[in-house]
């Protein structure tokens, strides 16, 4: 009995260059996803950089502009007679920006900020004094976020605005700018309020023909007249908006806002 040879067949080129062709577009779908996956990762952690640095330097400038008008001494004394809330000397005021130093309307905005407020955790720093240390302010400065570290009192007091000015005292950089680059900041007080606590009075104060309107009880429309001994009570509040985007990808960008409710009101005997 013979046992017959089975031939045995092997593939052919056209099956070869199939495979090969087959197994090219698995291996290079697997590498576009590999890429894409890399790329993606790679966005989510430079713009997660990001915004940790926009956060951190938020945090930092609501939880000082919070202070503002902060008196270690106020207990028995005359809340109008705050030293660090003082009308074109120590009050918190907003200003269009380092450059212009221009102060703005009690509800206006712009990219610089200054205030005062007792810093009584400071050594040697006295209490119910308005004293440099006690001058504070954030500022846009060429893509970089400042604080101001220290101010310069004019004389024994501020006088003249020079205190709330953007170009008074030592700033130094909250942002580092080999990191990110800061390209808005507004500082911006249109929900502040201010209100005239000697209405109503039965008189009508502003000449509409209406008498204790609501207008007369906005001391921002109608700003009691100097002398006039009215009391006004105003609340602020500051919305910060900053926009950045990183040193080295510009294409990297992102924007935060946050409202600040001042804690200390201005009280002022006109």
């Amino acid at each position: 009995m013979m046992i017959g040879k089975h031939g045995q067949r092997g593939l052919t080129i056209v099956e070869l260059l199939v495979g090969m062709a087959v197994g090219v577009i698995v291996i290079g779908g697997a590498t576009a996803i590999y890429a894409s996956s890399v790329r993606g990762s790679n966005d989510t952690l430079l713009g997660s950089k990001l915004n940790q640095e926009l956060s951190a330097a938020l945090y930092v400038m609501s939880a000082d502009i919070r202070r503002a008008g902060f008196w270690g001494t106020a207990i028995n004394s005359r809340a109008d007679q705050n030293p660090f809330s003082q009308p074109g000397a120590t009050t918190l005021t907003v200003s269009d920006s380092m450059v212009g130093d221009v102060a703005q309307p009690a509800t206006g905005q712009g990219s610089c900020i200054t205030y005062a407020y007792d810093a009584t955790y400071l050594p040697g720093n006295a209490l119910g004094v308005v004293e440099n240390t006690d001058l504070f302010g954030f500022r846009l400065n060429g893509g970089v976020v400042e604080m101001r570290q220290v101010g310069t009192v004019d004389g024994a007091v501020c006088v003249g605005g020079t205190c709330t000015s953007c170009t008074n005292g030592t700033w130094q950089e909250v942002t580092d700018p080999d990191l990110i680059q800061i390209t808005a900041l507004t500082f911006d007080l249109a929900n502040s309020q201010c209100l005239n606590a000697s209405e109503p009075d039965g008189l009508d104060d502003d000449a509409d023909g209406a008498i204790d309107d609501q207008d007369e009880m906005d001391c921002y429309v109608n700003l009691p007249a100097n002398g006039s001994s009215e009391v006004t009570l105003e609340s602020r509040e500051v919305t910060i908006l900053i926009s950045g985007q990183l040193a080295g990808d510009n294409s990297v960008q992102a924007t935060m806002s946050q409202t600040v409710r001042v804690r200390n009101d201005v009280i002022r005997t006109r």
